[in-house]
């Protein structure tokens, strides 16, 4: 274990992380809360810790075991940290290519609605209308929400009205 790693191209459509499984874990929600955190000068903090490990490390209870953890928490952060600015990438790439997707389905069904409702007027054919219902129903409700929000904003807008005596 060398504790450099070259870093996974930023764009990468695969991230191995198979050489991590033996140590990768999946907390359950909120067990992050009250774990310490790196800070700024952890870095000197090790090497003071290393390079007074051989003079007094005895005297000061610092036993090779706590070194050999300590080295292996650093180089399995290592792997993790060359791997994480490529997973980051992929990760926004997948988000940003369903966005685009779903949006592109999105406007498809919104065209087949509006196409259903055009020939079934030109037809004069309102069982057209009727087979493609949640379909229209599903293109229409974001407009009746915005619709419905808005008029409930403006009626609370209104200043109160004057009682009548």
């Amino acid at each position: 274990m060398s504790g450099i790693y070259e870093p996974v191209a930023i764009g990468a459509l695969a991230v191995d992380c198979t050489a991590l499984a033996e140590f990768l874990v999946d907390l359950p929600p909120g067990a992050r809360r009250g774990l310490r955190a790196e800070q700024d000068g952890f870095g000197d903090v090790i090497a003071e810790i290393l390079s007074n490990q051989a003079a007094l490390g005895d005297k000061t209870g610092i036993i090779k075991s706590d070194i050999d953890e300590l080295a292996l928490a650093n180089d399995r952060i290592a792997q993790i940290d060359a791997r994480l600015p490529a997973v980051r990438k992929l990760l926004e790439i997948l988000e940003e290519t369903r966005a685009k997707l779903d949006d592109q389905r999105q406007r498809q069904v919104s065209a087949i609605a509006g196409a259903v409702e055009g020939r079934a007027k030109a037809l004069s054919d309102p069982t057209l209308l009727a087979k493609y219902e949640k379909t229209r129903t599903y293109r229409s409700a974001a407009a009746v929400k915005g619709a419905k929000t808005r008029k409930k904003n403006a009626e609370a807008a209104k200043p109160d009205e004057p009682a009548v005596q």
